[in-house]
């Protein structure tokens, strides 16, 4: 039985490399989650540890220990990358998708985005991690990267659009700050890019970033 809690408070922790956890690493979380007994724990879909029901002035005590464990964060970054295990852990991997999304962890703007920015990169065509439904979305195949961008998995989903195909590495991170500096300057306040996309539209689009 998991222990349940009827308080709304959470905190999802950032900063955990797209699920991966080293022994030492998850090791050392766990001593701090014990130390707090923190009521339930959960994996998130995003691939984040979420810490659920506590109180909020234990939780602030136990985001200052953890940050000395987690690595840190672009403040004008993306909401989260979410990626598969890659060709070194799966066999159905192409390439290294682990390698390029914590890449893409690392885009920072220069101000906040208008709104939520999910990633998703996924090794093979078989995108388990949802490339389509992302704001901006990666999937490999033998010809290299395709980039997605404009997804939605929300309660208004949206496939996104392909934007470009046959992208080795640098070309995708420069495609995706391109993409990404469009939908900062032309969306509008609070908007995803999911609405902004089919506002804006795909040709228009490829023609700012192409």
């Amino acid at each position: 039985m998991y222990p349940t809690n009827r308080k709304k408070t959470f905190s999802v922790v950032p900063g955990l490399n797209m699920g991966l956890f080293a022994p030492d690493d998850l090791e050392k979380l766990l001593q701090i989650i014990n130390k707090y007994e923190v009521p339930a724990t959960k994996i998130t879909s995003a691939q984040r540890l979420a810490l659920l029901g506590m109180e909020p002035e234990e939780m602030a005590n136990l985001q200052l220990e953890l940050k000395q464990h987690i690595r840190d964060i672009p403040v004008n970054g993306v909401t989260y990358v979410q990626s598969c295990p890659g060709p070194e852990w799966c066999k159905f991997g192409i390439r290294d998708s682990l390698s390029l999304g914590e890449k893409l962890e690392q885009i920072s703007m220069d101000t906040p985005f208008k709104a939520k920015v999910k990633v998703g990169v996924a090794g093979c065509r078989m995108c388990c991690t949802e490339p389509y439904v992302r704001d901006l979305g990666v999937f490999a195949s033998k010809k290299g990267w395709t980039l997605i961008f404009g997804g939605n998995g929300g309660n208004n989903a949206r496939i996104g659009d392909v934007v470009a195909e046959g992208l080795n590495d640098d070309e995708v991170l420069v495609l995706a700050k391109r993409c990404l500096t469009v939908y900062q300057e032309e969306a509008n306040p609070h908007s995803r890019s999911a609405r902004f996309m089919e506002r804006f539209g795909i040709d228009a689009f490829k023609e700012k970033v192409l």
